[in-house]
Protein backbone atom coordinates (compact mmCIF):
# COMPACT_ATOMS: atom_id res chain seq x y z
CA UNK A 1 0.00 0.00 0.00
CA UNK A 2 1.43 3.04 -1.00
CA UNK A 3 2.05 5.94 1.86
CA UNK A 4 -0.15 9.05 1.46
CA UNK A 5 1.84 12.44 1.15
CA UNK A 6 1.37 15.42 2.88
CA UNK A 7 3.02 18.56 1.97
CA UNK A 8 4.20 21.07 5.02
CA UNK A 9 4.50 24.38 4.54
CA UNK A 10 6.23 26.35 7.62
CA UNK A 11 9.33 28.57 8.74
CA UNK A 12 12.22 26.26 7.69
CA UNK A 13 14.63 29.05 6.74
CA UNK A 14 14.34 31.39 9.23
CA UNK A 15 18.38 31.94 10.33
CA UNK A 16 18.00 30.38 13.51
CA UNK A 17 17.54 26.97 14.98
CA UNK A 18 14.21 26.80 16.54
CA UNK A 19 13.14 27.34 13.20
CA UNK A 20 15.31 24.34 12.00
CA UNK A 21 14.82 22.28 14.78
CA UNK A 22 10.91 22.49 14.83
CA UNK A 23 10.64 21.84 10.84
CA UNK A 24 12.73 18.48 11.89
CA UNK A 25 10.40 17.32 14.74
CA UNK A 26 6.84 17.82 12.32
CA UNK A 27 8.69 16.01 9.71
CA UNK A 28 9.67 13.09 12.28
CA UNK A 29 5.93 13.55 14.04
CA UNK A 30 4.25 13.17 10.33
CA UNK A 31 6.81 10.02 8.96
CA UNK A 32 5.81 8.67 12.52
CA UNK A 33 2.41 8.42 10.99
CA UNK A 34 3.49 6.71 8.14
CA UNK A 35 3.28 9.97 5.45
CA UNK A 36 5.22 10.39 2.89
CA UNK A 37 6.20 14.22 4.32
CA UNK A 38 7.67 16.55 2.23
CA UNK A 39 8.51 20.35 3.45
CA UNK A 40 7.83 22.99 0.88
CA UNK A 41 11.20 24.72 0.02
CA UNK A 42 9.54 28.32 -0.05
CA UNK A 43 11.37 31.56 0.84
CA UNK A 44 9.93 34.67 1.80
CA UNK A 45 10.62 37.39 0.57
CA UNK A 46 13.13 38.68 3.26
CA UNK A 47 13.88 34.86 3.45
CA UNK A 48 15.24 35.13 -0.09
CA UNK A 49 19.12 34.42 0.16
CA UNK A 50 20.10 37.70 -1.43
CA UNK A 51 18.08 39.53 0.70
CA UNK A 52 19.41 38.15 4.11
CA UNK A 53 21.86 40.94 4.18
CA UNK A 54 19.01 43.53 3.50
CA UNK A 55 17.32 42.17 6.88
CA UNK A 56 20.11 41.79 9.01
CA UNK A 57 21.07 45.73 8.17
CA UNK A 58 17.38 46.49 8.75
CA UNK A 59 16.77 44.21 11.71
CA UNK A 60 18.40 42.45 15.22
CA UNK A 61 22.39 43.75 13.76
CA UNK A 62 21.60 47.05 14.24
CA UNK A 63 19.80 46.85 17.13
CA UNK A 64 22.93 45.08 18.27
CA UNK A 65 25.49 46.97 16.61
CA UNK A 66 24.47 50.64 17.15
CA UNK A 67 26.77 52.27 14.84
CA UNK A 68 25.30 50.82 12.20
CA UNK A 69 23.16 53.40 12.83
CA UNK A 70 25.09 56.42 11.80
CA UNK A 71 24.77 57.77 8.40
CA UNK A 72 26.92 55.62 5.49
CA UNK A 73 27.75 53.00 7.79
CA UNK A 74 24.81 50.47 6.25
CA UNK A 75 26.82 50.63 2.78
CA UNK A 76 29.88 50.61 4.01
CA UNK A 77 29.28 47.53 6.31
CA UNK A 78 27.26 45.64 3.41
CA UNK A 79 30.61 43.22 2.67
CA UNK A 80 31.31 42.37 6.15
CA UNK A 81 27.51 41.86 6.87
CA UNK A 82 27.03 39.82 4.19
CA UNK A 83 30.06 37.56 5.04
CA UNK A 84 28.29 37.22 8.99
CA UNK A 85 24.82 36.15 7.38
CA UNK A 86 26.52 33.71 4.99
CA UNK A 87 28.43 32.29 8.48
CA UNK A 88 25.28 32.30 10.30
CA UNK A 89 23.48 30.33 7.67
CA UNK A 90 26.03 27.76 6.69
CA UNK A 91 25.17 25.67 10.01
CA UNK A 92 21.25 25.83 9.30
CA UNK A 93 21.89 25.37 5.40
CA UNK A 94 23.58 22.13 5.58
CA UNK A 95 21.08 20.58 8.43
CA UNK A 96 18.40 21.56 5.65
CA UNK A 97 20.20 20.07 3.00
CA UNK A 98 20.77 16.63 5.42
CA UNK A 99 17.73 16.52 7.81
CA UNK A 100 14.96 17.76 5.90
CA UNK A 101 12.66 16.43 3.49
CA UNK A 102 12.69 19.56 0.77
CA UNK A 103 10.57 19.97 -2.10
CA UNK A 104 12.75 19.66 -5.27
CA UNK A 105 11.17 22.84 -6.66
CA UNK A 106 12.21 25.94 -4.72
CA UNK A 107 9.41 28.82 -4.45
CA UNK A 108 10.13 32.49 -4.24
CA UNK A 109 6.84 34.20 -4.42
CA UNK A 110 3.60 32.58 -3.98
CA UNK A 111 2.81 33.14 -7.46
CA UNK A 112 5.52 30.32 -8.11
CA UNK A 113 3.55 28.70 -5.65
CA UNK A 114 0.31 28.73 -7.38
CA UNK A 115 1.76 28.27 -10.95
CA UNK A 116 3.28 25.02 -9.90
CA UNK A 117 1.80 24.03 -6.41
CA UNK A 118 3.54 20.85 -5.02
CA UNK A 119 1.84 17.74 -5.29
CA UNK A 120 0.40 15.81 -2.21
CA UNK A 121 -2.43 14.30 -0.90
CA UNK A 122 -2.68 16.02 1.76
CA UNK A 123 -1.73 19.85 2.24
CA UNK A 124 -0.42 21.35 5.89
CA UNK A 125 0.08 24.64 6.99
CA UNK A 126 3.37 23.53 9.81
CA UNK A 127 4.25 24.81 13.47
CA UNK A 128 6.37 28.17 14.72
CA UNK A 129 4.68 31.56 13.95
CA UNK A 130 3.17 31.14 10.27
CA UNK A 131 0.03 33.67 10.47
CA UNK A 132 1.73 35.94 12.62
CA UNK A 133 1.29 39.65 10.63
CA UNK A 134 4.13 41.16 12.28
CA UNK A 135 7.07 38.59 11.15
CA UNK A 136 4.95 38.22 7.46
CA UNK A 137 4.63 41.75 7.25
CA UNK A 138 0.74 41.44 5.99
CA UNK A 139 -0.80 38.57 5.64
CA UNK A 140 1.00 35.99 3.44
CA UNK A 141 -1.47 33.78 1.49
CA UNK A 142 0.63 31.20 1.13
CA UNK A 143 0.70 30.34 4.58
CA UNK A 144 -2.72 29.63 4.89
CA UNK A 145 -2.95 27.02 1.60
CA UNK A 146 -3.84 29.14 -1.18
CA UNK A 147 -2.52 27.44 -3.28
CA UNK A 148 -3.46 23.83 -2.89
CA UNK A 149 -5.91 22.17 -5.54
CA UNK A 150 -9.59 23.45 -4.24
CA UNK A 151 -10.76 20.01 -3.47
CA UNK A 152 -6.99 18.83 -1.62
CA UNK A 153 -7.52 18.87 2.33
CA UNK A 154 -5.92 21.16 4.37
CA UNK A 155 -5.09 21.18 7.77
CA UNK A 156 -3.01 23.16 9.93
CA UNK A 157 -0.45 21.29 13.25
CA UNK A 158 0.50 23.59 15.68
CA UNK A 159 0.39 26.75 13.82
CA UNK A 160 1.06 29.98 15.15
CA UNK A 161 -0.46 33.56 15.61
CA UNK A 162 2.33 34.77 18.15
CA UNK A 163 0.32 37.75 19.13
CA UNK A 164 -2.76 38.63 21.58
CA UNK A 165 -4.47 40.27 19.59
CA UNK A 166 -5.58 40.59 15.79
CA UNK A 167 -5.67 43.66 13.74
CA UNK A 168 -9.31 44.53 12.00
CA UNK A 169 -7.75 44.16 8.84
CA UNK A 170 -5.93 40.80 8.85
CA UNK A 171 -9.21 39.09 10.51
CA UNK A 172 -11.77 38.84 7.63
CA UNK A 173 -8.76 36.98 5.06
CA UNK A 174 -7.89 34.87 7.75
CA UNK A 175 -11.46 33.63 8.34
CA UNK A 176 -12.06 33.21 4.74
CA UNK A 177 -8.88 31.24 4.69
CA UNK A 178 -9.04 28.78 7.70
CA UNK A 179 -12.62 28.20 6.91
CA UNK A 180 -11.30 25.84 3.85
CA UNK A 181 -9.13 23.47 6.48
CA UNK A 182 -10.80 20.64 7.75
CA UNK A 183 -8.87 20.20 10.96
CA UNK A 184 -6.62 23.23 13.13
CA UNK A 185 -4.85 22.89 15.80
CA UNK A 186 -2.19 25.94 17.21
CA UNK A 187 0.75 26.21 19.66
CA UNK A 188 -1.00 28.06 22.06
CA UNK A 189 -4.43 28.36 24.01
CA UNK A 190 -4.90 32.36 23.54
CA UNK A 191 -4.84 31.08 19.77
CA UNK A 192 -7.94 29.36 20.29
CA UNK A 193 -9.60 32.20 21.50
CA UNK A 194 -8.31 34.34 19.06
CA UNK A 195 -9.55 32.09 16.17
CA UNK A 196 -12.79 31.80 18.18
CA UNK A 197 -13.38 35.57 17.74
CA UNK A 198 -13.27 35.72 13.85
CA UNK A 199 -15.80 32.74 13.82
CA UNK A 200 -13.36 30.20 13.34
CA UNK A 201 -14.28 27.52 15.75
CA UNK A 202 -12.88 23.97 16.78
CA UNK A 203 -9.14 24.54 16.91
CA UNK A 204 -7.59 22.79 19.19
CA UNK A 205 -4.07 23.41 21.19
CA UNK A 206 -0.99 20.85 21.20
CA UNK A 207 2.51 20.85 21.72
CA UNK A 208 5.20 22.52 19.96
CA UNK A 209 6.54 19.61 17.70
CA UNK A 210 10.01 20.04 19.21
CA UNK A 211 8.30 18.69 22.56
CA UNK A 212 6.86 15.64 20.52
CA UNK A 213 10.23 14.16 20.31
CA UNK A 214 12.17 12.75 23.41
CA UNK A 215 15.54 13.38 24.93
CA UNK A 216 16.58 10.09 23.51
CA UNK A 217 15.29 10.94 20.17
CA UNK A 218 16.85 14.21 19.92
CA UNK A 219 19.81 12.30 21.10
CA UNK A 220 20.22 10.45 18.14
CA UNK A 221 21.27 13.12 16.08
CA UNK A 222 22.83 15.28 19.07
CA UNK A 223 26.91 15.95 18.71
CA UNK A 224 28.79 16.00 21.76
CA UNK A 225 31.79 17.56 19.77
CA UNK A 226 31.39 21.29 21.52
CA UNK A 227 30.60 19.97 24.57
CA UNK A 228 32.98 21.56 27.04
CA UNK A 229 35.33 19.26 29.85
CA UNK A 230 33.62 21.09 32.86
CA UNK A 231 30.17 21.93 33.64
CA UNK A 232 29.03 24.94 32.45
CA UNK A 233 25.73 27.31 31.76
CA UNK A 234 24.84 27.57 28.52
CA UNK A 235 23.48 31.44 27.34
CA UNK A 236 21.03 31.03 24.32
CA UNK A 237 19.87 34.76 23.80
CA UNK A 238 17.82 36.64 20.98
CA UNK A 239 17.33 39.46 22.18
CA UNK A 240 19.92 42.67 22.89
CA UNK A 241 19.29 42.91 27.04
CA UNK A 242 21.75 44.58 28.77
CA UNK A 243 20.40 43.47 32.06
CA UNK A 244 20.07 39.70 30.86
CA UNK A 245 24.25 40.18 30.20
CA UNK A 246 24.81 41.68 33.58
CA UNK A 247 22.47 38.95 35.08
CA UNK A 248 24.21 35.96 33.64
CA UNK A 249 27.72 37.71 35.24
CA UNK A 250 25.78 37.06 38.85
CA UNK A 251 24.45 33.57 37.80
CA UNK A 252 28.04 32.44 37.16
CA UNK A 253 29.25 33.94 40.32
CA UNK A 254 26.50 32.31 42.55
CA UNK A 255 26.81 28.79 40.94
CA UNK A 256 30.55 29.01 40.29
CA UNK A 257 29.94 27.50 36.62
CA UNK A 258 31.97 29.16 33.33
CA UNK A 259 29.46 30.82 30.61
CA UNK A 260 29.11 29.42 27.35
CA UNK A 261 27.42 31.49 24.73
CA UNK A 262 26.01 30.37 21.76
CA UNK A 263 26.27 33.10 19.39
CA UNK A 264 25.18 33.29 15.59
CA UNK A 265 28.18 35.85 15.07
CA UNK A 266 31.48 37.43 17.45
CA UNK A 267 29.52 40.76 17.84
CA UNK A 268 27.58 38.69 20.18
CA UNK A 269 30.51 38.32 22.59
CA UNK A 270 30.89 39.34 26.17
CA UNK A 271 33.67 39.79 28.59
CA UNK A 272 33.75 36.58 30.61
CA UNK A 273 32.41 34.42 28.68
CA UNK A 274 33.01 31.48 25.92
CA UNK A 275 31.44 32.22 22.96
CA UNK A 276 30.80 29.25 20.31
CA UNK A 277 29.75 30.75 16.86
CA UNK A 278 27.55 29.10 14.81
CA UNK A 279 27.97 25.26 15.74
CA UNK A 280 26.33 23.25 13.87
CA UNK A 281 22.94 22.26 14.28
CA UNK A 282 23.82 18.35 15.96
CA UNK A 283 26.13 20.41 18.01
CA UNK A 284 23.70 22.95 19.53
CA UNK A 285 21.39 20.19 20.35
CA UNK A 286 24.91 18.43 21.98
CA UNK A 287 25.29 21.83 24.42
CA UNK A 288 21.92 21.79 25.63
CA UNK A 289 21.53 18.30 25.78
CA UNK A 290 24.73 18.19 28.48
CA UNK A 291 24.39 21.42 29.84
CA UNK A 292 24.41 21.93 33.62
CA UNK A 293 22.43 25.14 33.57
CA UNK A 294 20.57 27.15 30.58
CA UNK A 295 19.74 30.86 30.76
CA UNK A 296 17.31 31.67 27.93
CA UNK A 297 15.44 34.30 26.77
CA UNK A 298 13.97 32.13 23.63
CA UNK A 299 11.32 29.75 23.21
CA UNK A 300 12.69 26.62 21.67
CA UNK A 301 15.67 27.36 24.31
CA UNK A 302 12.94 26.71 27.62
CA UNK A 303 11.62 23.91 25.11
CA UNK A 304 14.67 22.26 25.21
CA UNK A 305 15.97 22.71 28.67
CA UNK A 306 12.16 21.05 30.35
CA UNK A 307 12.49 18.47 27.48
CA UNK A 308 15.86 17.49 27.76
CA UNK A 309 15.56 17.73 32.21
CA UNK A 310 18.46 20.81 31.93
CA UNK A 311 17.84 22.92 34.64
CA UNK A 312 17.01 26.55 33.77
CA UNK A 313 16.15 30.39 33.96
CA UNK A 314 13.82 31.76 31.66
CA UNK A 315 14.06 35.18 31.15
CA UNK A 316 11.27 37.27 29.09
CA UNK A 317 12.09 38.10 25.03
CA UNK A 318 9.69 41.00 25.71
CA UNK A 319 6.96 40.90 22.33
CA UNK A 320 5.58 37.33 21.86
CA UNK A 321 6.24 35.71 24.81
CA UNK A 322 2.99 34.12 25.74
CA UNK A 323 4.16 30.89 24.18
CA UNK A 324 7.38 30.89 26.66
CA UNK A 325 4.65 31.21 29.63
CA UNK A 326 2.16 29.14 28.06
CA UNK A 327 4.88 26.39 28.20
CA UNK A 328 6.07 26.39 31.60
CA UNK A 329 3.04 27.09 33.02
CA UNK A 330 1.51 23.59 31.58
CA UNK A 331 4.23 21.90 33.16
CA UNK A 332 3.98 23.63 36.56
CA UNK A 333 7.41 24.99 35.63
CA UNK A 334 6.28 28.78 35.90
CA UNK A 335 8.54 29.68 39.13
CA UNK A 336 11.58 29.01 36.74
CA UNK A 337 10.14 32.44 34.61
CA UNK A 338 12.58 34.95 35.88
CA UNK A 339 10.66 38.55 37.10
CA UNK A 340 13.13 40.60 38.50
CA UNK A 341 16.57 40.29 36.69
CA UNK A 342 17.81 41.01 41.34
CA UNK A 343 16.80 37.24 41.71
CA UNK A 344 19.35 35.13 41.74
CA UNK A 345 17.42 32.84 44.60
CA UNK A 346 15.49 31.51 41.51
CA UNK A 347 18.41 29.51 40.90
CA UNK A 348 18.06 27.38 43.97
CA UNK A 349 14.36 26.72 43.28
CA UNK A 350 13.84 22.81 42.49
CA UNK A 351 13.08 21.23 39.07
CA UNK A 352 10.22 18.70 39.19
CA UNK A 353 11.21 17.26 35.28
CA UNK A 354 9.39 13.77 35.77
CA UNK A 355 6.26 15.85 36.90
CA UNK A 356 6.85 17.63 33.66
CA UNK A 357 7.51 14.33 31.77
CA UNK A 358 4.48 12.99 32.08
CA UNK A 359 2.53 16.22 31.36
CA UNK A 360 4.36 16.08 27.97
CA UNK A 361 3.49 12.26 27.23
CA UNK A 362 0.17 12.98 27.83
CA UNK A 363 0.29 16.00 25.67
CA UNK A 364 2.56 14.02 22.72
CA UNK A 365 -0.56 12.01 22.84
CA UNK A 366 -3.13 14.01 22.34
CA UNK A 367 -1.68 15.58 19.18
CA UNK A 368 -0.64 12.27 18.68
CA UNK A 369 -4.72 11.49 18.30
CA UNK A 370 -5.63 14.84 16.22
CA UNK A 371 -2.89 14.26 13.80
CA UNK A 372 -4.73 10.66 13.21
CA UNK A 373 -7.99 11.79 13.14
CA UNK A 374 -6.99 15.19 10.61
CA UNK A 375 -4.91 12.97 8.27
CA UNK A 376 -7.55 10.05 8.00
CA UNK A 377 -10.66 12.01 7.34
Amino acid sequence: MNKRSIAVMTLHNSPNYGSCLQSFATQSVLDGLNLDTQIVDYYRHDAIPENETNRALNGQLVKKMPIFKLPGMKALARIPVSRIVARRAAPLNEFRRTRLHLSPTKYYSSEELERNPPQADIYCTGSDQVWNSVWNKGFNKSFYLDFAPEDAPRIAYAASIGKATLDDWEKVPMREALHRYSHISVREEEAVDLLDSIGVHGAVPVIDPTLMLTRSDWGRIASRKLVPGQPYILIYQLNKNPEFDKYAQRLSKKLQLPLYRIAYGVHEKRKGEHAIVCPKVEEFLGLFMNAEYVLTDSFHGTAFSVNLQRKFVAISPGRFSGRIMNLLSMTDMANHYLDDYRNLDIADQSFDFTHAQDVLANKRREATNFLLTAVRE
